[in-house]
């Protein structure tokens, strides 16, 4: 396969932050760079989040967040400690009906 080269302009901080982030993974930048690349490819479409794609459902997120602290703190809110007593609470809500 041969290879070729692009040239990108990258804003200095984010470059550095997500060189970072990368080498800490074991992977280069421009190895990170051709795995977004190909995961676009293969997904037909920006292999991200839509709540980081659109901006619109970020706030929806930070909305519901801030509504669940609130729920937690005022107790009107369950939390469970690990997933398995989250699906035993499900599985018991179940067997009620």
């Amino acid at each position: 396969m041969a290879n070729t080269t692009y040239n990108i302009r990258i804003d200095e901080q984010v470059k550095k932050q997500a060189d970072d982030l990368f080498k800490s993974m074991g992977l280069s930048l421009s190895s990170a760079i051709n795995l977004f690349l190909k995961q676009s490819v293969v997904q037909g479409r920006l292999p991200i989040s839509e709540v980081i794609a659109e901006p619109f459902y970020a706030d929806v997120v930070l909305r519901d967040a801030r509504s669940l602290d609130i729920d937690i703190q005022n107790g009107t809110s369950t939390v469970y400690a690990t997933p398995k007593d989250l699906f035993a609470a499900w599985d018991a809500e179940d067997s009620d009906e």
